[in-house]
């Protein structure tokens, strides 16, 4: 780990700027020990310790004028020394203000490469409006609103060169290639990413294949990333299984089928907005754990046997119905009498994730007594 950071200092010691602002601050150095040395050689009441404050407060030309010099040699010295302070000062800062818009500049452009870890990785920008909303999802959603946000595109809308400066401000860094390229790839170090969100766009149904071959590029290289995806054709959620991405969503059926049951049943839109949404109300989860892992899982038990220890033991919670990701078989509001398996996780309906393996025990427990 020490050779690791050695080395890095070294790399960036080889940098041109890096080099000058080190010179600059070792001449600041010397000529405040200089400054020091002469004022307390020729100013009969100036000690050292004196000296050094003097020369600090001139080189940076705050000046409180508490200490000053008065032999000619002590201000003379000043003199020279403040010049020398203000062209220092103003390389310095010009160089500071220089690379922090350089850096900007480069993040705008998506020039560069991210180093970080476990962050999350969006995919395409299909537009501004999007994807500031996601982003305000994320920043509402408990598992992702901490994490570092690296954007990837191959291109922005409206044919744009730079990303926003709005949208800059929300993210950790911006890269601009072609996603489905290893070599971008490895510039948004997908191998040490903790998510990916690949999405797309209607008028551009190409987008969704090359959203496949992204999605499953990581999940062949990385599989420990978590892809999910968004489809403008619902036949594209067919090949999720084939390259092994866990999740995806399409918009066009969640539009059109929402139409058609807001047509139905007016309002029917708002419950949805609540369900769908991270900002506020009660969300869909699926747990985390199979009930396999619970503690005390010593016999079967019903869904219904479930739903009552809920109710009775007054957990957070709405039972919708189970999940088998071994099968890959959902079951929303089951009959009451159906056998849940170990393989099974529960759907429900909450204000916020609960913990079902922390509380299995007390659960398991309840229905003990009940059967």
């Amino acid at each position: 780990m020490f050779l690791y950071t050695f080395n890095r200092i070294l790399r960036k010691l080889r940098q041109p700027d890096v080099r000058l602002l080190f010179a600059l601050g070792l001449i600041f150095f010397l000529m405040i020990l200089a400054f020091a040395s002469v004022l307390s050689t020729y100013e009969k009441d100036m000690t050292f310790s004196d000296g050094l404050w003097a020369a600090y407060i001139t080189l940076t030309t705050i000046g409180y004028g508490d200490i000053s010099a008065a032999t000619p040699e002590g201000r003379w010295t000043t003199v020279l020394t403040s010049m020398l302070g203000i062209g220092c000062f103003g390389v310095l800062t010009g160089i500071i203000l220089e690379r922090a818009m350089q850096r900007r500049m480069k993040k705008m452009k998506g020039e560069g490469n991210y180093t970080g870890s476990g962050h999350m990785i969006i995919v395409n920008v299909p537009s501004y409006a999007e994807t500031t909303e996601l982003l305000k999802e994320l920043d509402y959603s408990p598992d992702f609103k901490d994490i570092p946000r690296v954007i990837v595109a191959a291109h922005l809308p409206n044919r744009d060169k730079e990303l926003p400066d709005f949208l800059v401000r929300k993210i950790d860094a911006f890269i601009m290639g072609l996603p489905s390229a290893l070599e971008t790839l490895q510039r948004v170090n997908a191998a040490q990413a903790k998510a990916c969100v690949l999405t797309s766009s209607a008028a551009d149904p190409a987008m969704d294949d090359t959203n496949t071959l992204t999605a499953g590029l990581i999940e062949k290289n990385w599989p420990q990333v978590v892809t999910v995806m968004t489809c403008s054709r619902a036949e594209a959620l067919n090949n999720l299984s084939t390259f092994g991405i866990d999740g995806g969503i399409s918009t066009t059926d969640l539009q059109m089928g929402l139409l058609v049951q807001e047509l139905e049943d007016p309002g029917l839109y708002q419950i949805y907005r609540e369900l769908s949404s991270n900002a506020d109300g009660n969300q869909i989860y699926i747990s985390h754990s199979a009930l396999g892992s619970w503690d005390g899982l010593d016999r079967g038990f019903s869904i219904g046997s479930l739903k009552i220890a809920a109710i009775q033991l007054k957990l957070p919670v709405e039972i919708l119905g189970i999940q088998s990701k071994e099968a890959k078989k959902l079951n929303l509001n089951p009959e009451n009498d159906l056998i849940l398996t170990p393989d099974d996780h529960i759907v429900y309906m909450s204000r916020k994730r609960f913990n079902w393996l922390k509380n299995s025990g007390q659960i398991m427990q309840h229905i003990a007594k009940m059967l």
